[in-house]
């Protein structure tokens, strides 16, 4: 397997010539005339090496970004994408289908330049029976080597045009492509997997093989037939007999949308069915590596994710030993109808404008999965890293340019806009447009005191003007999105006091010019973003920071405790919960910090080892002027995805039955 352990920045690359900085030179200079992307010249150093924004430390996970359908074929989303990518020393897999080769190829060779010049890592997904179906590939030798010749064909320009990645094969087999003619999920489509599916996987790896150097080739297998609550021995009884064909895959890559488990069922079994989908996939190949493809999107079902959600996701996928991980941006606009507290989501009955993708619909759930994934890997501390907040009245979709200088020239970092044309509410409004680039690293940008900033405006953009720019904590625990940072910075609260630095110089951005400014850094150490948050929580907050820190402290044995009723605010008497012995205790004496509206009082942190057992049990529920008719044990939320009681209230007010269905357990006291 290729060594995934990759230097801070790639400047510190080998000197000696190799396909791929041969690539970056002399393929990136001529991806400007070819490809009228802006990627690759933005980023070049005068040495025709190019400049990587912001790569993590060393770390041998290799997580990556999923690139497919409109992220890839428009040039400012790729150009995007890959900026983020080299910022974050991701990987890009390129999705790509060899049926259509002929007409996407022109368009995929550019994708392919454009990524290795800008120093990523290219992982191909292809080899999908699009073309033909299941028992066609082994019964019509014709219709078969055509296959394999596309085949051969799209990874003889992959290997050319890239030097390290890796192959996947097949697309949530048998679900995507024809496993049976015409491309239906049936139980013969299963039936074809299990006999044709060894044969078929054995081949494409031949030809992957023979077509490329050195590259890993891999199998993508729907989730039902990995997890344990679904049929997992279609899994086994697969890979069993490939390796029986010495043709083992060298790895799994695997998807899982907890949505459509988490709406029936709740979190606790979504996080088991992630578990057990990386374990079983690790366990069938003998421990090879496993990278996972999380739910950030909107599923078909309208079921959104919340961030705790994203959390528990995260956590589980690297509990069970997840090789890699990245986060699926849909190409369709899903209105949102169903989860529990969804985080930024899709808005009912609006008009929007392509191109749509989750990072042009609903970029702080991208954003947020992403620097949560970030957060957790060695070599990333958010006290290194600062987030750039831009506001201005209007920015309109990728017509600014940003880019940031550090001691070596100006390198491009995003492109500051809006969200997708249209009518949409994350698209601006009476406060402005906030566009935030995240998790950028101080000892880079910050270095000489100042953050050197110039946004260039293209020739159509509409003339606006740049209010304020801002220099802010990294504060995963306390995101703030988009536009809660417009409506921030729009009223009265001091954002100014937690800012590393700021300019609120306002500046024409004019179509056709370019603006060059600076944002002085007078502060060293960052403040946490909570206080900006929930001002009137840091109390709880800090006591719950407390309960973490200490020794031996697991979240997945703590719950928090929802009561609803009236009278709860008031400091009156709340009811008991009954330990494993049946002795009632106080919710707020068991707790690691309780607070309280009238409607509802939270309890944050109880041992679910205590109290929950044998299920939640009340006693006592109208005691001293309280009147609690209902209480739920909730997944620990802690400080990481804090929940106020006025947020709970709101939740139970307009979400009763997801409330419910999220819970650990329910009592109605009725």
């Amino acid at each position: 397997m290729p060594d995934s352990s990759r230097t801070t920045d790639r400047r510190d690359a080998p000197t000696s010539t190799t396909r791929r900085t041969y690539l970056q030179a002399a393929g990136a200079l001529g991806a400007v005339s070819l490809m009228g992307s802006a990627l690759v010249d933005d980023s070049m150093r005068s040495d025709g090496v190019p400049r990587v924004a912001d790569g993590a430390e060393s770390d041998r996970r290799e997580d990556f970004l999923w690139m497919h359908g409109t992220a890839l074929d428009h040039d400012r989303l790729r150009a995007n994408g890959y900026a983020f990518a080299r910022r974050h020393d991701l990987a890009v897999v390129l999705a790509v289908r060899s049926a259509n080769w002929e007409s996407r190829e022109r368009t995929v060779r550019r994708a392919m330049t454009e990524a290795t010049a800008a120093g990523l890592d290219v992982w191909l997904r292809v080899g999908m029976l699009t073309e033909l179906a299941a028992d066609e590939f082994v019964a019509d030798a014709d219709a078969r080597r055509a296959h394999l010749d596309r085949l051969a064909a799209v990874c003889g320009v992959y290997d050319d045009l890239t030097d390290a990645g890796r192959v996947v094969l097949w697309e949530e087999a048998p679900v995507m492509g024809q496993w049976v003619e015409g491309g239906a999920w049936t139980d013969a489509a299963v039936d074809n997997l299990l006999e044709h599916g060894p044969r078929i996987f054995a081949d494409q790896k031949r030809v992957v093989s023979e077509a490329t150097t050195d590259r890993d080739v891999g199998i993508f297998v729907h989730f039902p037939y990995v997890v344990d609550s679904k049929n997992p021995e279609v899994f086994r009884t697969l890979t069993d007999r490939i390796a029986d064909r010495g043709a083992t895959p060298d790895f799994a890559f695997l998807d899982f949308y907890r949505g459509w488990y988490e709406k029936d069922v709740g979190p606790g079994p979504a996080d088991d069915a992630v578990r057990s989908l990386v374990g079983n996939a690790s366990d069938a190949l003998g421990g090879s590596p496993v990278f996972y493809l999380g739910q950030a999107h909107t599923v078909n079902p309208n079921h959104t994710p919340s961030k705790q959600s994203l959390r528990s996701n995260l956590r589980a996928s690297l509990e069970a030993g997840a090789a890699g991980l990245g986060w699926y941006g849909r190409s369709r606009y899903a209105p949102t109808e169903q989860g529990f507290d969804p985080f930024v989501p899709n808005e009912p009955d609006v008009d929007v404008d392509e191109p749509v993708t989750t990072g042009t619909v609903a970029r702080d759930r991208l954003q947020y999965a992403w620097l949560s994934t970030h957060s957790t890997r060695s070599g990333f501390d958010p006290a290194d890293r600062f987030d750039l907040w831009l506001r201005g009245d209007a920015f309109s979709f990728y017509d600014r340019r940003v880019r940031a200088k550090d001691r070596d020239g100006w390198t491009f970092l995003r492109d500051v806009d809006g969200y997708v044309d249209g009518e949409y509410p994350y698209g601006g409004g009476p406060d402005g447009n906030v566009a935030v680039v995240r998790g950028l690293r101080r000892d880079r940008w910050l270095d000489g005191g100042a953050l050197a900033l110039r946004i260039e405006s293209g020739t159509d953009a509409e003339e606006t003007t740049l209010r304020d720019a801002l220099a802010m904590p990294c504060d995963p625990d306390a995101y703030v999105a988009e536009h809660e940072a417009a409506s921030l910075l729009a009223g009265d609260a001091p954002v100014e006091r937690f800012a590393l630095g700021a300019s609120n110089e306002r500046a024409s951005l004019v179509p056709g010019d370019t603006r060059q400014l600076s944002v002085p850094i007078e502060r060293a150490e960052p403040p946490s973003l909570h206080g900006l948050r929930h001002p009137d929580s840091l109390d709880a907050i800090r006591d719950l920071q407390s309960a973490e820190r200490r020794e031996g402290f697991d979240r997945r044995n703590h719950f928090d405790l929802w009561l609803h009723g009236t009278g709860l605010s008031e400091g009156g008497s709340l009811p008991g919960i009954e330990d494993g012995t049946g002795t009632p205790k106080s919710p707020a004496d068991v707790s690691a910090t309780a607070v309280g509206t009238d409607p509802v009082a939270l309890c944050y942190g109880l041992r679910r080892d205590r109290f929950l057992d044998d299920g939640l049990s009340l006693s006592g529920s109208h005691d001293a002027g309280t009147d609690v008719d209902a209480a739920y044990a909730m997944p620990y939320a802690g400080s990481e995805t804090f929940r106020t009681a006025s947020r709970a209230a709101e939740l139970l007010d307009e979400q009763p039955r997801e409330v419910a269905t999220y819970s650990l357990d329910a009592v109605d006291l009725q």
